[in-house]
């Protein structure tokens, strides 16, 4: 869907944040004046709270992150998801991206993303010990950690008060499914979270294999998390 759509659309069922993307779904151009976007989100009642960093490549050259999460903080972003090609590049261009973004008060964090270099608790132990920075925090991805056979406690255990941002999606085995009917245990997931003092974002998730119903889908997920997770309308 076209940007202007999609906000009108979400924020017709209920919701009032965005997560931006710079590739892949209604990408935004990092090298445009945020002042288009900061407008389309006035529109709609929509605020930019977290977005994909362009991935830091095999050079190591970590300009472009930099560059995007300039772009993030004038959108009034909070979160960056910092993203590299291998698990050695995120370790060897952490401090660099760290150090030329400090100054902006974001946070960054990994997200375990099932086919990525950081797919299992494994791979994200490996690149948290190896970057060994507290500014870098972490993303709950619980969709792809079910993908990965990997319960969301377990990565929980591991990165503790890491957590800065939570993806959330019902699936039954790999495939996203509507909420309520997968085998993602979501209302123990936020009760857990709340006896841990998380008080960041949820990114609710839908890549349901009927795509034409989305819409239909998101807007039940947000009744099913307000019926089941203690969600606030």
């Amino acid at each position: 869907m076209p940007l202007d759509d999609m906000l009108a659309a979400y924020a017709r069922i209920g919701f009032r944040k965005f997560e931006v993307f710079t590739s892949w779904a209604a990408p935004f151009d990092v090298d445009a004046d945020p002042r288009v976007y900061l407008d389309k989100g006035s529109k709609h009642g929509m605020a930019f709270t977290s977005l994909h960093l362009p991935p830091v490549g095999e050079d190591l050259d970590v300009s472009r992150a930099v560059q995007a999460a300039r772009f993030a903080r004038a959108l009034g972003v909070g979160v960056v998801l910092f993203k590299a090609t291998s698990r050695e590049g995120y370790i060897r261009a952490a401090d660099a991206f760290l150090d030329a973004t400090d100054e902006l008060g974001m946070t960054p964090v990994l997200q375990n993303h099932f086919g990525t270099p950081i797919s299992s608790l494994d791979d994200l132990r490996a690149v948290i010990e190896g970057i060994a920075d507290d500014r870098m925090k972490t993303l709950l991805e619980v969709g792809h950690l079910h993908s990965a056979r990997v319960q969301w406690r377990e990565a929980c255990d591991l990165v503790g008060d890491r957590i800065a941002l939570v993806h959330i999606k019902d699936q039954v085995g790999r495939q996203s499914v509507p909420f309520g009917s997968g085998e993602v245990d979501l209302p123990g997931l936020f009760a857990h979270l709340r006896s841990t003092g998380y008080t960041g974002d949820y990114v609710v998730e839908m890549e349901v294999a009927d795509k034409e119903n989305t819409l239909r889908y998101l807007s039940d997920a947000v009744e099913y998390l307000e019926e089941n997770c203690g969600v606030p309308e």
